[in-house]
Formats: structure tokens, C-alpha cells, sequence
């Protein structure tokens, strides 16, 4: 009999009663054989942690469970707090407002065990609404309107990232060790996008075609908020500022692009917020 290494599927919480239940049921449901759940509250002010605690009651002979409550402390740090409780050889992130798709955690831990050079892997997803509608089939080619062509080939990945940050959170499965030379900056809100410059730059993350997870858009998604969106703003700026290290001379050029093309609108902000007064 096969046996297969564990996968730690990590859930960071916050203020998601709506949905948190049907992200915890897909985790469960998934095939994968040998996996483990880790969930962290970040704080919730609603009832998210009373439905977490009575779901892994009620599930805890059919996957081990790890659940802690916290006071808040933004979603980058409660992504490194989750990856040190873990245990298991590979990692994948589901947000507590998405979900998991049939045999989405075996498609990645397949292709990681098929090309051991790299690190991490991500893939594509459906977008669903508050009302789990699915209103795309792809995230990445109909929501951020990617060519998804470019993610299989290193160096067209490198300059699709640069260019059009498009991967919604849910689709990444990474190797434990890598964390062991990469950490979340717990200043951003907007985590990604530095994982995956970083990554890419080195040439440790791939791409598979294949829609794993649900993605959720409605008006409570972090980036999406209109108080965040300054943070934003600087988080990705100062995500290619960080990276531009780990790139030659004409992936400088993109980022530095970028990052100009980002001052912008906070510039175009700031001038309209002093006419205003």
C-alpha cells in the first residue's frame, strides 16, 4: 500500500461565520490520505471561532485538528504562526471564506513529487460569489485576465508576475523546507506577492493548469476594502522594491516600471484628499 507524506492545510480565520463551515468541509472531504488541519482565529469579532470549535468537535476522529484563538494580529502573522504549528512536509493555504475542490491538494502534491527542483506550486481556480455562485471559470484568465501560457515557461512567469500580479490566494501548495529561507513580512496585508516574486526569481515555483480551489469575492476580501487600499498600495510597491535584488538588469526595468506606475494613484490620492479640504 502507498503511503503518503503529510500535507498541513493551514486556515488563518477572520470574522468569516458565512463561510468558514464550508471551508472547513472541504478540507475534510478531500481525498488526500494523510493530511492535518491547523486553524488559527486572528480575533474574530463574530461567531467564527464558536463555529470552528463545534466543527472540530464534531470532525475530530476524521482529521487532526490543531485550533487556536488569538488576538488579532493581521493575516501575515497569523500565516507564520500557522506554519510553525505545523508538521507536515508540504503546506497549502485556504482562507477561511474559500474552499477546496475535489482532489485539488493531491493535483499539487503530484507535481511536486514530479519535479523535485521546485519548491512551490499554484494553479488556477474557480471565482465564486457570497452566495457561492460561480460567476468565473478561471481566476486567473477571467478574473485578473492573465495569460496563463506564460506561467509554464520560468523566465515568461517571471515577467507575468512582475507584470500582472494575477493569482488569487488558494491555489499554492509549498514545501515546508522552503519556508526555511522565507518568511511572511508582517507588515504587509498583501502577502503574496512577495512570496511569489521571491520564488519566482529563483526558479522554485511551478504551474498547473487545473482549477483547485474556489475563490471568493465579495466586499469583506482584505484588498479589497476601501481603508486598505493605501496598504495596499505600498505593499506592492515595496514588494519589488525587496525583490529587485534577486533579478537581472531587464526584470529591474519591469519592476521599477512597476513601481512608479504604483506611486501614481497614491500621488493622484494625496492631491485629490488636499483639494478636498
Amino acid at each position: 500500500m502507498k503511503t503518503y507524506p503529510l500535507i498541513s492545510v493551514l486556515v488563518p480565520a477572520y470574522n468569516h461565520e458565512k463561510y468558514v463551515g464550508k471551508t472547513l468541509n472541504s478540507i475534510v472531504e478531500d481525498t488526500y490520505p494523510n493530511k492535518e488541519l491547523i486553524i488559527i482565529n486572528d480575533g474574530s469579532t463574530d461567531s467564527t471561532a464558536q463555529i470552528i470549535d463545534d466543527w472540530a468537535s464534531k470532525h475530530k476522529n476524521e482529521i487532526r485538528i490543531k485550533f487556536e484563538n488569538r488576538e488579532n494580529g493581521g493575516v501575515t502573522k497569523n500565516l507564520n504562526s500557522l506554519i510553525d504549528l505545523s508538521i507536515g512536509e508540504y503546506i497549502l493555504f485556504i482562507h477561511s471564506d474559500d474552499y477546496l475542490l475535489p482532489d485539488g491538494i493531491m493535483k499539487r502534491y503530484e507535481y511536486l513529487q514530479s519535479h523535485p527542483e521546485k519548491l512551490a506550486v499554484f494553479a488556477d481556480c474557480f471565482v465564486i460569489d457570497k452566495g457561492n455562485n460561480k460567476i468565473h471559470n478561471s481566476g486567473l484568465s477571467d478574473l485578473y485576465i492573465a495569460d496563463k501560457n506564460n506561467f509554464t515557461d520560468p523566465e515568461r512567469l517571471k515577467k507575468e508576475i512582475i507584470n500582472k500580479w494575477s493569482v488569487p490566494g488558494g491555489t499554492l501548495m509549498v514545501k515546508k523546507e522552503a519556508y526555511n529561507q522565507y518568511s511572511y513580512n508582517e507588515g504587509f496585508i498583501l502577502e503574496d506577492l512577495d512570496f511569489y516574486l521571491y520564488f519566482a526569481s529563483q526558479d522554485l515555483i511551478g504551474f498547473i493548469d487545473e482549477a483547485v480551489s474556489a475563490y471568493r469575492v465579495h466586499g469583506e476580501n482584505t484588498c479589497m476594502k476601501d481603508e486598505n487600499w493605501i496598504r495596499v498600495q505600498k505593499d506592492i510597491i515595496n514588494s519589488y522594491k525587496y525583490n529587485l535584488k534577486y533579478y537581472d538588469f531587464r526584470f529591474k526595468l519591469w519592476m521599477i516600471l512597476k513601481i512608479l506606475l504604483n506611486y501614481r494613484p497614491l500621488v493622484n490620492h494625496a492631491i485629490s484628499g488636499k483639494f478636498r479640504k
